[in-house]
């Protein structure tokens, strides 16, 4: 599933230097690629726990619906299994654990969570361990209710605008079919399904698509790849080209992107694919994925290609080369006049500068030995809607002889 992203408007520098994915064992430091000491201006000065989970485990998604409205989904582990699927809420006096909905009762994994409004919140999670068909429950003026699926399709991405109106980005698939030349082949196009509070409108996209973002219902990107037209077979050799679609409110259409192409000798199996989107407004989208090939086959290979588009409301082009960790890293969130935050807390700011930020620890004492090593792993961040208020939640890693856990957590900082 596709890495969301906060939406025009709601981003900060403080936001953006807030959310990370992944853990990681070290703490702030001076940037030794760039040479420049210390944090950029507008980092975060402190991040502090609002909650720790008694169990072994971690929180896996949020959703802010308001000031006092926060909500996270989380499981329990044991085994090296997940147990315990729950969610936990905070209405202004502290998260409280509760139960999944029935309609998500039975789900292998704790489920995705998008806010919908300002008293509107999707659960939505699959019945089996290999996905399928989403399992929808909606909370709205109170209560639960259960949202009827789209017919057929996994669940890719999902964008969500207001309760009654949602997009989802499905695999629904389709059939082998025959491309025109007599060649049956894998029919690996991608759908779209729309809610408007009543029913869902389904559209097949032209090629496939990995991630689903937009400013409104209006005006959304989905982004994956092509495997027929221009840069594709002949002399290229390439297999895929990334590719792009825009809705405009009205209808789904392609839009070209950058082609790709090693140099001569192409290495095998090459292609290139789009798996991250970010709008930030109609004419700011930013796009990220990768140019690769079937490593171990030839002695000389070329280096992967990180890339990096951008929509300026005309036309896809190449963003700037970003040197160090923001260069090579897959982005968390996209603001174009403060910064990008990467993987695992890198930073780059507007002056693009790439800086690795301090992450928060558990005591020592008890059950945490002086000697441990500790992680965080962040899973989703967002601004709490009307309040100068970031929240985080993820999970502390303890990695120590003989007792490694890792625990639950929700952070906040305040702008």
């Amino acid at each position: 599933m596709a890495r969301r992203t906060a939406r025009a408007g709601m981003l900060t520098v403080l936001a953006l230097a807030l959310t990370g994915c992944g853990a990681d064992t070290t703490g702030g430091q001076d940037d030794a690629r760039t040479g420049r000491p210390g944090a950029p201006e507008g980092a975060p000065v402190a991040l502090r726990l609002d909650h720790v989970g008694d169990h072994d485990g971690e929180l896996t998604d949020l959703a802010a619906l308001g000031p006092d409205d926060l909500w996270a989904a989380g499981h329990d582990r044991k085994n090296g299994g997940s147990t315990g699927r729950y969610l936990l809420r905070d209405t202004g006096d502290g998260w409280r654990r509760l139960p999944l909905p029935d309609a998500l009762a039975d789900i292998p994994y704790p489920p995705r969570l998008d806010a919908a409004g300002p008293d509107a919140l999707w659960a939505t999670g699959t019945t089996t361990e290999q996905g399928g068909p989403p399992v929808i429950a909606q909370w709205r003026d109170g209560r639960w209710s259960t949202v009827t699926p789209p017919p057929e399709g996994d669940l890719l991405d999902l964008a969500a605008f207001g309760p009654d109106d949602v997009t989802l980005l499905q695999n629904p698939h389709l059939p082998d079919r025959d491309d025109g030349a007599g060649n049956i082949v894998s029919d690996t196009r991608t759908q779209v399904a729309h809610w408007d509070g009543a029913r869902w409108t389904t559209t097949l996209l032209p090629f496939t698509a990995a991630a689903l973002d937009g400013t409104s219902g209006d005006d959304l990107w989905a982004v994956g790849h092509r495997s027929e037209g221009p840069g594709i077979g002949g002399d290229g050799q390439e297999m895929n080209q990334t590719a792009a679609h825009h809705y405009d409110g009205t209808r789904w259409t392609a839009v070209d992107t950058p082609l790709r192409r090693f140099p001569d000798p192409v290495p095998p199996e090459a292609g290139a694919a789009l798996d991250t989107v970010v709008a930030v407004a109609p004419d700011e989208v930013h796009a990220f994925g990768r140019h690769s090939f079937n490593h171990g086959e030839v002695e000389e290979e070329p280096d992967d290609e990180h890339l990096r588009l951008r929509w300026d409301g005309k036309r896809w082009r190449d963003l700037p080369e970003v040197e160090g960790a923001c260069g090579t890293r897959t982005p968390l969130l996209v603001d174009g006049d403060t910064g990008t935050l990467y993987e695992n807390l890198w930073y780059q700011a507007a002056d693009g500068r790439c800086h690795k930020l301090d992450r928060p620890r558990l005591p020592t004492g008890g059950e945490v030995r002086e000697n441990a090593r500790q992680g965080l792993g962040v899973a989703e961040a967002a601004v709490v809607p009307g309040t100068d208020r970031i929240v985080v939640v993820g999970h502390l890693a303890v990695m120590q002889g003989g007792n490694p856990f890792s625990r639950p957590v929700a952070l906040h900082a305040t702008r």
